[in-house]
């Protein structure tokens, strides 16, 4: 049996006894929470009586996307003997001791290519992502603490850096993210041009409106703003 059937392994298949008015169609968080019942031979009513909450609403949780609130997902961890992050798939990327390429590679998954309005909503919750740039020694890829921010994306350096020192002209941005356990993940790619932000307006809108914490310690008082040409990007989906 795969985490992709909706199935309960030890009560004959209790979620077979719900109807719901469209097709199921699982998310992430319903393959986890398959996947975690099924390793523990639990079954719905039983997760359900241990978390505390309806047993339609943990079978919908199994069948459909869903977005519990945080009480209910502490709730659905404990339940479980995981944490909460563990279920939204938190460090799935590289999972310790899991061979990635028999999660991943080793079955077909369907790829598709983005638009620019899905790949900028892939990107707007700010994160982790890498800038690519040519210097006298070659090209440096370095990972960068970023927002998206009317259009274009946004990172703060120090003025004494590589990146500082490389912040006006041509460059490339990537973020992306992949679990390896559900094989499945995205991507996306921007080709744009660099300025620092040096003009005095525009640097207290940005102290003001974005919310930038990069890592790494020291001074970070340069804003870069990288304005796309262009943006690319590919969703892979395990089948």
């Amino acid at each position: 049996m795969t985490v992709n059937q909706v199935q309960d392994v030890t009560a004959g298949g209790d979620n077979d006894r719900w109807h719901w008015p469209a097709k199921p169609d699982p998310g992430d968080l319903s393959r986890r929470l398959v996947a975690r019942r099924t390793e523990l031979r639990l079954s719905v009513n039983q997760v359900a009586t241990r978390a505390r909450v309806e047993q339609r609403y943990l079978a919908y949780l199994e069948n459909f996307p869903g977005h519990p609130d945080a009480a209910t997902l502490r709730q659905l961890a404990a339940a479980l003997r995981t944490t909460p992050a563990a279920l939204l798939g938190a460090g799935y990327e590289a999972s310790p001791g899991h061979d990635p390429q028999a999660a991943c590679w080793g079955s077909s998954g369907h790829l598709e290519r983005l638009s620019q309005a899905e790949c900028q909503q892939l990107l707007a919750p700010r994160g982790i992502g890498r800038i690519g740039f040519a210097t006298a020694s070659g090209m440096i890829i370095l990972p960068v603490n970023y927002e998206l921010t009317g259009g274009t994306i946004v990172i703060r350096t120090g003025a004494g850096s590589v990146i500082g020192a490389h912040g006006d002209g041509p460059i490339t941005f990537q973020a992306d993210h992949f679990d390896l356990d559900l094989g499945q993940g995205w991507s996306v790619l921007v080709l744009g041009q660099a300025h620092r932000v040096l003009q005095p307006n525009e640097e207290r809108w940005l102290r003001e409106g974005c919310d930038l914490q990069p890592w790494p310690e020291g001074e970070h008082d340069l804003f870069i703003r990288i304005v796309p040409s262009r943006i690319t990007g590919r969703r892979i989906t395990a089948k």
